[in-house]
């Protein structure tokens, strides 16, 4: 399966980002998160947060949040 996330303009998720985003630190962005290739009837996506490390290692102890709550 492949993770999307999509970057939206606009709080109703009407207009997707489109090239390019700039983006100030803790600036409000709306992202949709999606999964594709999986049966929706048998997987939901819960995310509560997200974040980035420097290296391919998600217990790196330096990491950015990208999503909370």
């Amino acid at each position: 399966y492949q993770v999307r996330m999509i970057p939206y303009e606009d709080d109703e998720f009407t207009r997707p980002f489109t090239g390019r985003v700039d983006a100030e630190l803790n600036q409000k962005m709306n992202v949709e998160v999606r999964v594709e290739g999986v049966d929706s009837r048998q997987f939901a996506l819960v995310m509560d947060t997200c974040w980035a490390t420097p290296v391919n290692d998600p217990d790196y102890s330096l990491r950015w949040d990208l999503i909370i709550n």
